[in-house]
């Protein structure tokens, strides 16, 4: 493992236990200072944000005892499940007290909606705060304080990273599981033992199941740090190490993927036609070709792809000569990192076995959701746009981003074994996102920690070579004190705008609930009424709710009936009624539903048909009301 070297004579100040401490006070001071800044959040109305709301309908489907999971996108499943197992004790605790009359936690679950919203957002909220703590500590182990504490400065005031770390999200999850599994590497007390290795994998592989962007993050660095730094001292013919029960799991696992590759070559040729072996490794579906089939050929590929790398790592193996050449690279292990991942993956992501259908309609919307400006420059030119982007939202400031090419090369010239694996995992966020896919500065949050390190390097290694020859552990002290304040009156324009989202979501609860007040006073109860994604109100996300397949209690019901409106004209035509919506829902999702069926959407705001009743608010996020009658075909007056 590699950290700053000292003179000869002179002492190592960076990974002296004064410099570690002011180290921790600094971080731990200004982390606290982020979450009071961003607390109130926690206490936003329950029904502001449907990426929310899929991730508590799921818990109270586990809450029931439900495995029938319907939500696949993220996958979030480890989120879920980890809500659903701090509910469940809560539930018990108040049914104890006599506090609560809930006869099931599902219901509990209900009865304290507001709560249990607040819980997950604390989760996630608490997830930034250990995953920030988790980067420090691997850094300074590598780098020494001074790095560690520069990139944990950068990693911890990204704006972007902030507005998706107080609402309930599995990105700082993710990043808590990764980090683990690095430091469990690291770490003097647990490195270079197969048992490591296989624990690491596993958090790896739950890491996946918390967000599939963690496959790229997780595994290859743990991989990276082992083939780098770890494989020349490890004694691969060490007795207490079960190789055999490694190579039959890793050969059975090898197995499983030479076996989908020839039964989708089967089907290719169709020599094998759809059925129950089709249908289990979601090549097919029992509604017909007609359904998913861009995720059909993901799939398809995919097991390509795995079922050739098996058949090559099989033959290898085979041979005596061959083997010896595979040996460096497979071997116990890396055979417990990889097996781990494959292990945590299906215990964090289970559902999927049973649910295929439901994990197909998920690639195949991402699949879809391409950017016709990226698609029409070409893959090289959309590659490089890709790239501007995630670098511009990782790294918003010009001397960052000279910063972090610095670090990159001088990463690359020195080749320390440890960060040159960060480096790696660095550079994969490069690679990762498809290059058609419309792009979403959060996306990046998974490699953050790694980016800010390679930008930190630089500043660790000179203030290093400068301080070299100190001895003296105060005066190390007050150059972690210097550097970081001199580091935070940089990020300066980044904390003024921290608690942004948190305003702008109030403000935007605040103008829904203007919006309930007026439609309970001016629109009848039994009236046609459609909300738009960014004027869903309490009753439209309960309705979500139940069409997503969850019954309501008797106790929880809307108090009307209102439809979700996606712009499209089916849901409107042959109705009389009122709309609300806001610009926002026409700039985000009315191009894009155009694009896919041409003339398939309304736009009140140009329409005459509409007629404009109320605005509630101002700005992006403004609301107003329609009223509109649609029962006549559509172009008679």
């Amino acid at each position: 493992m590699h950290a700053p070297t000292a003179q000869p004579g002179s002492v190592n100040i960076w990974q002296q236990p004064l410099p570690i401490r002011t180290g921790w006070i600094l971080i731990a001071a200004l982390l606290g200072w982020i979450v009071l800044r961003i607390w109130n959040g926690l206490f936003i109305p329950w029904w502001f944000n449907t990426d929310e709301l899929v991730f508590y309908y799921e818990v109270i489907r586990q809450l029931r005892l439900d495995l029938t999971q319907t939500f696949f996108d993220i996958p979030g499943t480890p989120f879920m499940t980890l809500t659903s197992l701090m509910v469940l004790p809560w539930w018990l605790l108040e049914r104890l007290c006599g506090t609560t009359a809930a006869v099931n936690p599902s219901d509990f679950a209900f009865e304290n909606i507001q709560r249990v919203f607040t819980l997950m957002r604390g989760l996630t909220l608490t997830g930034y705060v250990v995953a920030v703590s988790l980067a420090f500590s691997i850094f300074r182990r590598v780098s020494g304080t001074i790095t560690g504490v520069v990139a944990a400065i950068l990693t911890c005031t990204l704006p972007i990273h902030i507005h998706y770390s107080h609402f309930v999200r599995t990105e700082s999850l993710g990043l808590v599981l990764c980090l683990l599994a690095i430091l469990l590497l690291l770490h003097p007390r647990s490195r270079r033992h197969w048992r490591t290795y296989l624990a690491a994998g596993v958090l790896a592989g739950v890491a996946m199941g918390a967000r599939f962007h963690f496959a790229m993050v997780g595994l290859p660095v743990l991989l990276a740090i082992y083939y780098l730094n770890d494989r020349a001292s490890l004694d691969l013919d060490d007795a207490n190490i079960p190789s055999k029960n490694l190579w039959f799991a890793g050969a059975a696992l090898a197995g499983i993927f030479v076996a989908g590759a020839i039964a989708t070559a089967l089907f290719k040729l169709e020599v094998l036609g759809p059925g129950l072996i089709t249908h289990t490794i979601l090549l097919t579906t029992p509604a017909g070709p007609e359904q998913y089939p861009g995720a059909k050929e993901v799939v398809a590929k995919l097991w390509f792809l795995l079922g050739l790398g098996s058949i090559l790592v099989l033959t290898l193996q085979a041979f005596a000569l061959t083997r010896q050449w595979l040996r460096p690279f497979l071997n116990p292990f890396s055979l417990c990192l990889i097996l781990g991942a494959a292990v945590g993956f299906l215990i964090a992501h289970p559902t999927f076995l049973w649910r295929g259908e439901h994990q197909l309609q998920s690639i195949q919307f991402y699949s879809d959701w391409t950017d016709p400006n990226l698609v029409a420059i070409g893959p090289l030119a959309s590659w490089w746009n890709v790239t501007q982007y995630y670098a511009a939202a990782a790294l918003p400031e010009r001397w960052l981003q000279c910063l972090f090419l610095a670090g990159a090369g001088l990463i690359l010239w020195r080749r320390p074994p440890v960060p040159l694996a960060f480096l790696i995992g660095a550079a994969l966020c490069f690679v990762a996102h498809p290059v058609t896919m419309k792009l979403w500065p959060h996306h990046i949050i998974p490699w953050l920690p790694l980016l800010c390190y390679v930008a930190a390097y630089p500043v660790g290694v000179s203030i290093e070579a400068v301080t070299g020859r100190l001895r003296s552990p105060v005066i190390a002290a007050v150059i972690v004190l210097a550097v970081t304040i001199a580091l935070v009156a940089a990020v300066l324009p980044r904390l003024a705008k921290i608690d942004e989202y948190v305003q702008t979501s109030r403000n935007r609860t605040v103008q829904i609930e203007q919006m309930d007040k007026w439609l309970a006073t001016h629109v009848p109860i039994d009236s046609f009424l459609a909300l738009s994604y960014f004027s869903l109100n309490g009753d439209g996300f309960l309705k979500w709710i139940e069409s997503a397949g969850v019954p309501l209690p008797k106790h929880v019901k809307p108090s009307r009936d209102v439809h979700i409106w996606w712009l499209d004209q089916s849901t409107l035509d042959g109705h009389a009624g009122y709309v609300c919506i806001s610009r926002a829902d026409i700039i985000f999702f009315r191009e894009d539903a155009e694009r896919k069926n041409a003339n398939s959407t309304y736009n009140p705001f140009e329409d005459q048909r509409f007629k404009e009743l109320a605005t509630f608010g101002g700005g992006f996020y403004e609301l107003k009301v329609f009223q509109f009658d649609l029962r006549l075909p559509s172009g008679q007056p």
